[in-house]
Order: C-alpha cells, then sequence, then structure tokens
C-alpha cells in the first residue's frame, strides 16, 4: 500500500507525538482504506498527560476527540481578504 503525508491536527505544535511539531504525518491506507486511530499523544483520553497536581487541558493533537481521523484532515485556513473576493470571481472556488 501507498504511504500518504496527511496534515496533523495539531497545527505544528511541538508537544505533538504524532507528528513532532512538523506538521506532516505518514500514513499508510490499509486494505479497508483510511480508518481513524487512537490519539497517540493522550491515547485516547481527551486530555493532556501532565502533573498530578496541575489541572486537565485538552489533548492538543486531537483537541479532545481521542482519535484521529486521516480521511479527513484540517484545512488549511484562509484569511479571505479582497485578493480571494476577486480570485473567486473570476476563477470560482
Amino acid at each position: 500500500m501507498a504511504v500518504e503525508r496527511v496534515r496533523c491536527p495539531c497545527r505544528a505544535n511541538p508537544e505533538c507525538k504524532l507528528c513532532g511539531g512538523s506538521n506532516y504525518y505518514d500514513y499508510e491506507v490499509g486494505p479497508r482504506g483510511w480508518l481513524p486511530f487512537a490519539c497517540p499523544t493522550c491515547g485516547g483520553s481527551r486530555v493532556m498527560p501532565g502533573a498530578a497536581d496541575a489541572p486537565p487541558r485538552q489533548c492538543v493533537t486531537c483537541r479532545g476527540e481521542g482519535s484521529i481521523d486521516p480521511g479527513y484532515p484540517p484545512q488549511i485556513e484562509t484569511t479571505g481578504g479582497f485578493l480571494r473576493m476577486i480570485w473567486r470571481v473570476f476563477f470560482g472556488g
């Protein structure tokens, strides 16, 4: 099967164990296609592992979902603006 580079939902956070802060991770598509998997940063618990005395905080990788779905990676955020509006008028999108 082919190995694909997928955008990580952590937005290049160095605390992420999935991409290590590089913003992309490698995913090998299996025979059943793109399947969700447990978040490696929080282990599926939805909160960041940390000190016992610190309050729990939401996982930076899965954003509190507990799993990563490589079939639906986060989209690149566009700022919009005047140039984007003109681009859409002439070229669609």
